[in-house]
């Protein structure tokens, strides 16, 4: 034996525990000794416990000590016996080049574009197969933060403090970052075994990305392009202010919004041997399932060989020396033999396993019979026939009625039926049996079919009844977040959210539309309708102001377990309110006037941190910060209301001014010159306010893309 050592030695810290067996036996021997002591003297005990084989007890807390001793020591993987080995390393040359410029920060993805695309290559880092990997990200530079490497660990660090500060140079340079790959980390040689896999939204500013691609291909590297972001409406590109707020980014007072630009990327990848693109859009991917079916499938070339010490390993020696000794615990009897019954004599011990196995027959068929039903019905719903599905799920829930896989299966099959009322119903009950039967796997995706349930309600109630659809809408998007808090593999959840919230606003606008037809406000002055608005929105931040007093003194009289969830499940409902009212208030801030505007963004910023405290569990602080939003939307509504009563008097002023006496016959002419011409101005005047009606209704509308990266 040769070169003795552990594979993984830190696993010998066990052998702290290895005595634990042995002081539980010598503190067991000793509370039954004591009790035995209070009822019978000490000289009595041998005659009461004739039977009692004292030895033996010691020898099987020995046995027991030394079986974890020689377990522990198999875990730590020892070997001896040293073989030198020569290993020839086969692999490719993987360039990771990423885009950190400022439209990945867009959060089409959660929690944006360019965390996701992290996430992604660490993914495919840990399934690499030998592979050198090297690492440029660009904007309106590129920067080699690693070159090619077999040093994982220097490549995940490397890859962890990247962000968009890690490029000076702000924009969207593609065609430089491609030419930057082929000058500096690979060599001006042909190799047909490299990689360029390239993760981007696709906006270039004229960098010709497609020439630089032709170039690479010359270089018979191969292309892997990947598209992030929306390719049809895009997303906004958050960022924070020096005062912490956060705000969106605009261009010459215009949001500016990120779009996936698919076609050049598909350009590019064309002229490269053997390219790929892969749409991500807003939805998920697997870089690591991408790496084996692109990267680890093809050819490889000889990176390097070394000659590597192996040992042998030898834990199954102290493995089955562990269960020897653990066998021979078994067969040590801490009691003596007896003299055998008579045949047909049962005995207690026996006698009471018969009785628990006849109780627990019943019980034991039951379930089985459950599962056995549970069972029909899924074959059942995967042939489609939900009705005899759902008829399969009742029979169950009446042998089970706690069963929380029969009630949100059945649930799922009314939804497949296109039964949503009562399907939404259904979801209920299995996530309330799911959090009875301390299921949060059950719970969280009973409530994300849930939040899928009310939405198709939501969708078909909101042709007839805009508001109801909104209701519905709203309790949806709470169904997802709830999905995804409980499990944040959940990224659709995430998704479905922000869809949910789209259709809502659609909504929100058409049913304003129809009360303006219905209420003729059509002809009215833009400023009368933001006044109502204005105080619509501070009389709802009262009445959520008021709401969060009230679950805060109900915090304070009941503290049991089951008001706290009722109360989390409030404060919940409360934030996402809050969240709608947030949004409402910062669409009237994009078409106020500056005043107005700074006191409606004041509002805002209050509302947002209200909602973090309500999601939180938090309302006596939200409360103060709804009080203070409120007061910004009252003074604005009334500052508003004053400048519009002001208006009105100034008219109603000169209308009551005296016309002027008549005129003599020879100035005739000169007062109906000077009549028309005042008609004529009242029409321009006229015009000119229907126009800028019209411009704001546009503005409010339309979103104006700007050909810029940020």
């Amino acid at each position: 034996m040769s070169g003795f050592r552990f594979h993984d030695i830190a696993m010998l810290n066990w052998l702290w525990l290895a005595p634990l067996p042995a002081i539980l036996f010598y503190y067991a021997a000793r509370k039954r000794r004591n009790a035995l002591a209070n009822f019978v003297d000490a000289r009595l005990l041998p005659q009461l416990n004739p039977h009692v084989n004292g030895g033996n007890r010691v020898w099987k807390a020995i046995a027991i000590t030394l079986t974890s001793v020689f377990l522990v020591v198999a875990l730590a993987r020892p070997a001896w016996n040293r073989l030198p080995q020569t290993v020839q390393q086969r692999g490719r040359d993987v360039v990771f080049l990423l885009d950190v410029s400022r439209s990945m920060l867009a959060e089409d993805l959660a929690p944006n574009r360019l965390e996701r695309a992290k996430l992604a290559i660490m993914d495919a880092v840990d399934k690499l197969e030998g592979d050198r990997v090297a690492l440029v990200v660009f904007s309106g530079a590129a920067v080699v933060k690693c070159p090619l490497t077999l040093d994982y660990g220097f490549f995940r660090m490397a890859l962890d403090d990247v962000s968009p500060l890690s490029v000076t140079r702000g924009g969207t340079l593609i065609g430089d970052a491609l030419r930057k790959v082929s000058g500096s980390v690979f060599d001006s040689k042909q190799s047909q075994y490299r990689d360029v896999v390239l993760i981007t939204d696709g906006e270039d500013h004229e960098s010709f990305p497609v020439e630089a691609a032709k170039s690479l291909g010359e270089l018979q590297a191969r292309l892997i392009a990947i598209g992030l972001g929306d390719e049809n409406v895009g997303k906004r590109i958050p960022i924070t202010g020096p005062d912490g707020a956060m705000t969106f980014l605009q261009f010459n007072g215009r949001e500016v919004w990120s779009k996936l630009d698919a076609e050049t990327l598909r350009e590019m990848v064309n002229a490269t041997p053997g390219g790929r693109y892969l749409n991500v859009s807003t939805g998920a991917i697997d870089l690591g399932d991408v790496y084996r079916q692109l990267i680890a499938s093809a050819e490889r070339q000889d990176i390097e060989s070394r000659t590597i010490d192996r040992y042998e390993e030898k834990f199954q020696v102290f493995l089955a020396v562990g269960f020897l000794l653990l066998a021979v615990e078994m067969l040590l009897r801490e009691r003596k033999p007896r003299r055998k019954r008579k045949r047909g004599a049962a005995s207690p011990a026996g006698a009471a396993l018969i009785a628990a196995a006849l109780l627990a027959f019943p019980s034991g068929a039951r379930a089985a019979s459950v599962r056995s039903l549970v069972n029909e019905g899924n074959d059942a719903y995967r042939q489609e026939a939900y009705e005899k599905a759902i008829a399969a799920y009742d029979r169950a829930a009446e042998q089970d009625s706690d069963s929380a896989y029969a009630a949100l299966n059945r649930a799922n099959a009314l939804y497949r039926s296109e039964n949503f009322s009562e399907a939404i119903a259904a979801y209920e009950l299995a996530v309330q049996r799911s959090l009875d039967r301390g299921r949060a796997d059950l719970e969280a995706g009973g409530r994300y079919n849930l939040g899928n349930a009310l939405y198709k309600q939501g969708e078909q109630l909101a042709e007839q009844n805009p508001q109801a659809g909104i209701d519905l809408l709203s309790k949806a998007v709470r169904s997802y977040k709830d999905a995804f808090r409980l499990n944040r593999g959940l990224t659709d959840a995430a998704h479905n959210v922000e869809v949910a919230r789209r259709l809502i606003r659609q909504l929100r606008e058409k049913a304003e539309q129809q009360q303006q037809q219905q209420d003729g406000e059509q002809n009215q002055d833009p400023n009368q309708e933001r006044k109502s608005d204005l105080q619509k929105a501070a009389d709802k931040q009262k009445e959520l102001a008021e709401k969060s007093k009230q679950l805060d003194e109900e915090r304070q009289r009941n503290r049991d377990t089951e008001s706290r969830r009722r109360q989390q499940q409030q404060s919940e409902q409360l934030a996402d309110r809050q969240e709608d009212l947030r949004e409402q208030t910062e669409q009237m801030a994009r078409d106020a006037d500056p005043q107005t505007r700074r006191r409606l963004d004041n509002a805002a910023e209050s509302q947002r941190q209200a909602q973090e405290k309500l999601e939180q569990n938090q309302p006596e602080q939200a409360e103060e910060r709804q009080r203070k939003a409120a007061e910004e939307l009252q003074q604005a509504a009334d500052s508003q209301r004053d400048r519009q009563q002001a208006g009105e008097q100034s008219e109603q002023q000169a209308e009551q001014q005296q016309p002027p006496p008549a005129q003599p016959s020879g100035q005739r002419q000169q007062a109906k010159n000077s009549a028309q011409q005042a008609l004529t101005a009242a029409d321009i005047l006229d015009k000119e306010k229907r126009d800028k009606r019209a411009r704001q209704a546009l503005r409010r509308a339309r979103i104006v893309p700007v050909e810029k990266d940020w």
